[in-house]
């Protein structure tokens, strides 16, 4: 499997996701302790953290967190990076098994995204001189990870193709079945419904880019 056709299977939960913490963490500042395997934000908020990798501003470099020697990094943060590396082994995703690459191949942001709807958790970019680091926090609230509501789900697709070059119709099937949502699909729209009783119309031109978005919210 390619990174791109893993990219967009999951780009969409991963951005969901982080939507939400958003919603959570505010406009609060961070701080990483490596030593206590944990990330604060604001004076409130508390999360343990596992370790992604870095992005290197000066060489436009990634480096995945369990191939970063200098770091001398806590073996016990970086068990979800490793977990990737051997996920990108059995499943041939080459950018998950090689230690380090440009930017343009995949940055932080792409590889967290990814991360975050395999594994379950949110990240965080914290930027620091020079670069970033990218972690993803364990123990955050329910409603980060819980399936999205209707209006969400139209701006996370909007977000998407707005943000990224992916397969429309793969990341939006994909998306809306890993939200729960049942879809009945032809080749010219997806028609999605989710529990409360919503209804999505996702219309798809001749190239097979999203064209149009429609539907009605049910109850709250």
């Amino acid at each position: 499997m390619t990174f791109d056709e893993l990219f967009a299977q999951h780009v969409a939960t991963g951005m969901a996701r982080q939507l939400a913490l958003a919603d959570v963490l505010g406009e609060r500042d961070w701080q990483l302790d490596l030593t206590a395997g944990q990330a604060t934000f604001g004076g409130d908020l508390r999360y343990g953290v596992q370790l992604l990798g870095s992005e290197s501003q000066g060489e436009r470099s990634w480096l995945w967190a369990w191939a970063n020697e200098a770091g001398n990094l806590p073996p016990a943060l970086l068990n979800l990076a490793t977990w990737l590396r051997d996920f990108g082994q059995r499943e041939g995703v080459a950018e998950f098994t090689t230690p380090g690459f440009p930017l343009a191949r995949a940055d932080g942001h792409r590889l967290a995204l990814v991360a975050s709807s395999l594994t379950g958790r949110p990240y965080y970019r914290g930027p620091y001189d020079g670069g970033a680091v990218f972690f993803h926090l364990e123990g955050t609230p329910p409603e980060v990870t819980a399936p999205v509501r209707p209006e969400r789900a139209l701006t996370v697709l909007q977000q998407i193709i707005a943000a990224f070059p992916v397969d429309h119709r793969t990341m939006t099937r994909s998306f809306l079945g890993q939200q729960g949502w049942t879809l009945d699909e032809t080749p010219a729209a997806i028609v999605a419904r989710d529990p409360s009783g919503a209804t999505l119309r996702i219309d798809f031109d001749d190239l097979g880019r999203l064209s149009k978005l429609s539907g009605t919210l049910g109850p709250r």
